[in-house]
């Protein structure tokens, strides 16, 4: 069968790991993306502060794209698209209301091009009409935030379903349970070419706890705590949110929201009708002082112990308006995304040591997952019956536990398509191949730069936060033959002259055979010069100590006048 005739999955992030959800499905000259979304950095990506998808391949067939729809409102799924759209603005964005409304929520912090972002709202139960090669039903799932969708992608070569992040809660806040009534009732009606399922907890057996199940836990703390209570959760999770301003209420408490993202959800969630919030609940950063401990309630950003957070500023006692006390309860309502753990045990411990009592992890019962354990996957797969069936929204141990349950599911294994980013898939009834790879993978996002930082400058981060810099100065005269002064020698992160004297004047004694050396080498091209001469003090530092500092170097020549100076006392170099 002809290539314009397959159905093509052009994997740019997501499949294969956690987070920057990013697809593209395509058949003929139409494409359509799914999710754009971002990622939080790992312990080893110093200085970095988010991850976002590689946009070259939408860039070089922006022609092809018909539209984005998002299937639902977390950062790893709507994140990036404030980048997209500074690059190009797709014919229509699709999403629901809750969805669009944290997209222009965020917009409002990036300067965009002077256009105007072709939003459509949508409703679960919709069907899109992007061209006459692609329509798409959406199904309401049950997730941590409100509005999920799931996807079918209708194409001439067949039909796609993407199940969006889910999970068969029985007993979901807003009473909306995923519609797998809807989705059995498309899967009778057309056979589906290939199913992309969520396996985030595909190592989890049984069911994933409902989202009920959390109010009474928190209850329980809100009951019997007798001081402030700290809950700290995603700013997009707000059945979570709502629970808390309901215990809130209950017991007597006033709500402060510390965290901007916060304060803009709550707000915006609020004006839509998502949230509850009763009046005269929030209280402003000056009126804190006006309740007794007792009587207060923070919600706080920073469940990832991303460094710039609120609770991760009051962990660092350097918040505004908040800092911790001993008879401080803090709990943490959301599991740790891969890759933060160091992040958060951080924080816990800065916590910990500022006096308060924390509350975390999944056995306190104050957080569940927002993704079906390994029953409801099964349930869902076998209400699909796919053709072939696609891992996503999982990391690759995630997807090979999945192949090999399939085979318990009476499902053949070589149909489980396990995918990477820059894999493209194409596919039809008969068969699939998996053989073309685009560009893709990762951009760093440092401060207000893109893509300015690369893996080598992560490397030089890492090498400079493991055995530190070395810096030396030499001034010599014109000829380069005899030393004015130094060498000088000076170092941040590596062992301190005070420590080791004898050490450094080592180093210096290395630099100066080393120009000796070179000088009768007839090595006078300054850049080749200060390489040698850091290359033989690295070599030295490695010897003596085992350590790979980075090696900074500076040599300077005197000219004759401002020799005659230095002789007379009038100056320097």
């Amino acid at each position: 069968m002809g290539k314009n005739k397959k159905i093509r999955l052009v994997c740019l992030g997501g499949i294969g790991e956690i987070g920057k959800n990013c697809n593209v499905i395509e058949y003929g000259d139409s494409a359509v993306l799914i999710d754009c979304g971002l990622s939080f950095p790992d312990a080893h990506m110093l200085g970095v502060d988010l991850v976002i998808p590689d946009f070259t391949y939408l860039l070089r067939n922006r022609r092809k794209l018909k539209a984005v729809i998002l299937t639902h409102g977390h950062e790893d799924h709507i994140g990036a698209l404030p980048y997209l759209l500074q690059d190009m603005v797709p014919p229509a964005i699709y999403g629901t209301t809750l969805t669009l409304g944290l997209v222009r929520s965020k917009l409002s912090e990036f300067a965009l091009p002077d256009v105007e972002i072709p939003f459509h709202e949508i409703e679960a139960g919709d069907r899109i009409d992007i061209d006459n090669k692609l329509q798409v039903d959406t199904y309401h799932v049950a997730h941590s935030i409100p509005d999920g969708l799931a996807l079918a992608i209708h194409t001439p070569g067949g039909t796609l379903l993407h199940s969006g992040d889910f999970k068969l809660d029985r007993s979901p806040i807003d009473h909306l349970p995923t519609d797998l009534k809807g989705i059995e009732a498309i899967c009778k009606e057309r056979d589906i070419l290939a199913l992309m399922i969520d396996t985030t907890n595909i190592e989890r057996p049984g069911w994933t706890g409902s989202e009920a199940e959390v109010g009474p836990a928190l209850a329980e703390h809100f009951a019997t705590h007798k001081g402030r209570i700290f809950v700290t959760t995603f700013a997009s999770n707000i059945h979570r949110i709502q629970q808390v301003v309901d215990l809130a209420e209950e017991f007597g408490r006033r709500v402060f929201l510390a965290g901007r993202t916060m304060l803009k959800n709550v707000e915006m969630a609020r004006s839509q009708g998502y949230l509850r919030v009763p009046e005269n609940i929030l209280v402003h950063p000056d009126e804190l002082n006006r309740f007794p401990p007792q009587k207060l309630a923070v919600l706080a950003t920073g469940s990832q112990g991303e460094p710039m957070a609120a609770l991760s500023q009051i962990s660092r006692d350097e918040h505004r308006f908040v800092s911790i006390r001993e008879d401080d309860l803090v709990i943490f309502s959301a599991s740790p995304i891969p890759g933060n753990e160091t992040y958060i045990y951080t924080v816990i411990n800065d916590l910990f040591r500022l006096g308060a009592e924390v509350i975390y992890g999944l056995e306190a019962g104050v957080h569940v997952s927002g993704h079906g354990s390994r029953e409801e996957i099964k349930m869902l797969f076998e209400a699909v019956k796919p053709r072939y069936v696609v891992p996503v929204h999982s990391q690759f141990r995630h997807q090979m536990l999945f192949r090999k349950l399939v085979e318990d599911w009476e499902h053949k294994p070589q149909d489980v398509i396990i995918m990477g980013v820059g894999d493209v898939l194409a596919m039809d009834k008969n068969e699939y191949e998996l053989r073309e790879r685009v560009k893709a993978g990762e951009v760093f996002i440092d401060g207000l730069s893109v893509g300015s930082v690369s893996s080598r400058i992560l490397n030089e981060r890492t090498m400079l936060a493991e055995d530190g810099l070395v810096l030396y100065t030499l001034l010599l005269d014109e000829t380069g033959d005899h030393i004015l002064d130094g060498p000088i020698v000076k170092s941040r992160g590596f062992l301190p002259e005070r420590q080791n004297p004898e050490l450094y004047k080592e180093m210096r004694e290395v630099l100066t055979e080393s120009l000796f050396h070179n000088r009768l080498r007839g090595h006078a091209h300054q850049s080749q010069l200060r390489n040698n001469l850091a290359n033989a003090l690295q070599r030295f530092i490695f010897r003596k100590l085992g350590l790979n500092p980075t090696i900074i170097g500076t040599v300077l020549h005197l000219h004759p006048e401002k020799l005659a100076e230095k002789a007379q006392g009038g100056g320097g170099a």
